[in-house]
Parts: C-alpha cells; structure tokens; sequence
C-alpha cells in the first residue's frame, strides 16, 4: 500500500464506518456496531503498518507535508486504534444488555457507534496531521464527537458532565488556538505563508523567534491544551465526564482521549523547550501538581469510576513531568508511559464496566457486598499494581525512566514527588481493590479504616507489594465460596454473570499489560524512535 494511502485510510475508514452504520442504522438498529468494529479493526492494522515503515527507518509524509508520520505518530496512531478497537468490540454486547435492561432504547444503539467511529476518525487524525492550525481543528472535533457521547443516557447528570467538558474543553483549547497561531506568525517571516503551517517546518526554525514569542507560544499551548489533558487546574470535567459516559466511552476517554491532547503539547510546546529553560521548569512543577492533586482526590472517592477517573489525572502529571525535563530518557519516560497508561486505565475502567454490568452500582462499598469473578478480580490487580509501576509490569518500566529522568536533571524534589505518589497509587487502587474483593465483614468506619491500614501496608515496599499481588488471585478465590466465614457474617450474593465476550476483552487487554512489561525489542525501537523525533 501507498504511504498515501496508509495515512488517508488510517482515519477515513472510521469515517466511512460512521456512515455505514448510520445508514444502516435506520433501518436496523438492533444490528449496530458492525461496521464499526470492521472499521476500528482496519484502522489498527493500517496502523501497525504505519509502525511497520517506520520503524524500518521511513518517514511518511504526503500532500505536501500535511500528513506526516514518524515514530511519535506511529506510536500514537498504534495506542489510540487499538483502544478504539478494542472499547467498541467491548460495546458490542455491553449496550444490548443495557437495551435489555430497558436503560437505553434500542434506537440508540446506532447513535453510540456512529459517534465513536467518528471520535476515533477524528483522533487518528490528530496523530497523522502535521498542519499547526489543523491540529487545533482536530482536537476540537475529538471535543464534538465525546461531548456527544458523555450525554448518551440522556440523565441530568450526564447533561451537565457533557456541558461542562464542551465548555471547559472549548473554552481552553481556543487558548491552544492562540498559542497556535503566534508559532505559525513568528514562522512566516522564514518560512513563507503555507510552509509555516507545518509542525516540522516550524522546528528548523524555531531557534530562530524572538524569545518572548516562543515563550508566550509554548505557554499558550500547554494551557490550552493541557485543558483536554487534564493537567490541574484544568481537570474539574474529567471526574464527571468519566462517571457519566458509558464505560466503553469512560475507557476510551482516559484511554486515549486525554493523551491525544499530550500529544499536542508534545508535538508543538516542545519546540519551544530547547530555548527556555522556565517552560520546562513550568511543565515539571505542573506535573508534580497535578500527581498529587490527582491521587489525593481519588483517595477521598467512593465511586469507582471517579477515583479512576482521578488516578487518570495524576498519572497525566508524570506525562508533562518527563516531557518538562526535555531530555531524552524525559521523553522517553513519558511516551512509554503514555502507551502503559492508556492499556492500563483503559482496562481498569473495562473492569468498572463489568461490575456496573454485574451490579448495577460503581459504589466502592456496594460492590463489596457481591461476589465477582476470580477472573476479574485477578485482571484488576493487575492493572492496579501496573499503574502503580510495581516491577515487573509495564508501568515501572515508564515510571522508573522518568525517575532517572528525572535524578539525571537533579530534580531531586520531582523525584520525590513522583515516587510518593506513586506509593500513594498503589494505596488507593490496592484499597479499593481490598474492599471490593477481599473483604468478608462489611462495617462502617472501622472497615474502611482497616481496608486503609492494608492498603498502606502493600505500599510499604514494592517488594512486598508484588509478593502479595502473586497471592492476590487465591485470596480472590477463597473469598467469594469460603464455608470458613467467621461466626455470625453472611454469604454474599452473587453478582450477575456477564458474557464471555466482555471477559475476553478485559483479558486480551491484561495480557497486553503483561506483554507490555517484557520490554520487547520491537516495542523499545519504537519509543525510542517517538522520543527522538522530539529532540529538536
């Protein structure tokens, strides 16, 4: 296939499956999600053969440097068709259990892959484009497409999660815009009217702007589309649009759609990094802020989803951390981390779904009360111990770079910061995980102070940690069928099986996080070639 046709296909194949499926959609509406899955699957292998070339040693780039594609691209366009891949596979049978439970109308099944198949249109197009304005454009269509989804059930409250992330969104990214275009003036002068347009053009001459310009640029940029990414104080629609959206849209939002947003303020701020040194220094200090921020508010959650949605924001702060320190194990640390992330939380939230599906509830304390799958069980630590970059899984390998990172850059204070809240990660997800799994009393605060006290002890040292998270799974399976309870507790009911289809997925996605922590050379090659296409 052509390099034109890669880069074409790669984001007009959903586009086409958007229009497949509402046409066929008013017809038979109980049949929907075909096209769309077919149109997800095609989009991720014309993304693995994106990766393919480049990883060879190509570059793509077509119609005179609008499309362009090298390792960051590859990398991205692989992440974000893959979780869309694998959230609208997931969505298949997910929503018509909710038409069967009289939750949705059947009508509507089309509107959620038609929206979806245009969502991921809209993202792999943000990883292919290499126009400064257009980039803008794109990122704003992701914003129309979700917004659209986070009010899928029609509730109050998901009106308002979805007017909040439209306003909040809109409102920053237009900041983005304006960081945009001071980048594309200051190039004109070099570069002429049409050629200042190109991303990669505007790096061989960046050197070259006024300081005060790039520097006003670069900080208009983070801001702005930093809102999309949820960088603190941006980040009050993320817990919102997270719980309200459906959990195949709530995986795919923290999976990906966030990091699309990353991926901006990667390609286009760092252009800015190697003249001032206070933009990295205000993108390491955003991080930190945003870690902590982050991961103490989703201590305080009840609700699944949202203390999920809070952990998404804290593990953004260890994204703009490692690209603050602008060096090559920074970058490094922060691609790689962007990919475990959106295969970890985008799990994690699959899981949330499953027990929503099984529960009806996301109420930490409610699922307690059931018993769940060991499977299931087993699949959540794991993305619970990887997220929280317990060895040997994915998330230490990206976390333990942006330590070094971070030491290299004698940042000793980052450094702490990123490891505390990553003990603090471990606590929560492990606690939650404690309380929903492992527990046999439910009590009030006496329980919950206990689910804490056990929470921080697998926080006290990763060793112990991984040693109890290998123990997890039989812990998991005493518990839900033990005849030993103690004197006077009860059975806990069961929870309603969900189809073996839905499992599959979540299981796919947990061997990819294991896969993922095996540092496999392919894998390496083309972070490696992600980071270095940011060293300007």
């Amino acid at each position: 296939m052509t390099e034109s046709a890669l880069l074409i296909s790669l984001f007009t194949i959903p586009a086409l499956a958007a229009v497949a499926e509402y046409a066929r959609g008013k017809q038979h509406p109980g049949s929907a999600g075909r096209f769309a899955i077919l149109g997800a699957a095609i989009s991720f292998g014309l993304a693995i053969a994106i990766a393919g070339r480049v990883l060879h040693g190509g570059r793509l780039m077509i119609l005179h440097g609008q499309l362009y594609a090298d390792g960051l691209a590859g990398l991205m366009a692989l992440v974000v068709s893959l979780v869309g891949l694998v959230t609208t596979v997931y969505a298949y049978p997910y929503l018509r259990h909710e038409v069967a439970e009289g939750k949705v109308p059947v009508e509507r099944l089309p509107i959620y892959f038609v929206l979806t198949s245009i969502f991921i249109s809209t993202m792999t197009a943000v990883t292919v484009t290499n126009n400064i304005i257009m980039m803008y454009v794109l990122v704003e269509a992701t914003t129309l497409a979700s917004a659209l989804l986070v009010t899928y059930y029609g509730l109050p409250e998901s009106l308002e999660a979805g007017y909040k992330y439209l306003l909040l969104c809109s409102v920053g990214i237009i900041v983005g815009l304006l960081g945009c275009v001071v980048f594309y003036s200051a190039a004109v002068p070099f570069l002429g009217g049409s050629r200042a347009m190109l991303i990669s053009e505007i790096a061989t001459v960046a050197g070259r702007f006024p300081p005060a310009v790039s520097l006003v640029g670069g900080a208009l940029v983070i801001i702005g589309f930093g809102s999309k990414a949820g960088f603190v104080p941006f980040h009050a629609w993320l817990p919102d649009a997270h719980s309200q959206s459906p959990s195949p849209m709530s995986a795919l939002l923290s999976g990906v759609t966030i990091k699309v947003a990353v991926f901006a303020v990667a390609r286009i701020a760092s252009i800015a990094f190697p003249a001032h040194d206070i933009l990295k220094t205000y993108c390491v200090v955003l991080g930190a802020v945003t870690m902590l921020v982050g991961i103490f508010c989703a201590f305080a959650q009840t609700d699944l989803k949202r203390m999920l949605a809070y952990s998404s924001v804290s593990q953004m702060g260890y994204i703009i951390m490692g690209l603050g320190v602008a060096s090559y194990l920074g970058y490094y640390g922060a691609i790689y981390h962007l990919f475990n992330h959106a295969l970890d939380k985008a799990m994690l939230f699959l899981c949330t779904g499953v027990m929503l599906y099984s529960c009806d509830t996301t109420d930490i304390r409610k699922l307690g009360q059931r018993k769940h799958s060991r499977v299931l069980a087993v699949c959540f630590f794991i993305g619970a111990f990887a997220i929280s970059g317990l060895p040997p899984l994915n998330g230490f390998w990206s976390k333990f770079t942006i330590y070094v990172a971070a030491a290299q850059a004698r940042l000793w204070w980052a450094f702490g910061i990123a490891l505390f809240t990553s003990l603090l990660t471990l606590a929560v997800l492990v606690r939650a995980g404690y309380m929903i799994f492992l527990q046999q009393e439910h009590g009030g605060a006496e329980h919950q102070a206990v689910a804490a006290a056990s929470a921080l002890a697998f926080a006290a040292g990763a060793g112990a940690s991984f040693a109890a998270a290998t123990k997890a799974p039989s812990g998991v399976q005493a518990s839900p069928r033990s005849t030993d309870a103690a004197p006077g507790s009860k059975a806990l009911p069961d929870a309603k099986s969900c189809p073996p289809a839905i499992m599959a997925v979540i299981v796919v996605m947990t061997l990819l996080i294991v896969i993922s922590g095996l540092n496999l050379n392919v894998m390496n090659r083309l972070i490696d070639l992600a980071a270095r296409a940011l060293l300007h």
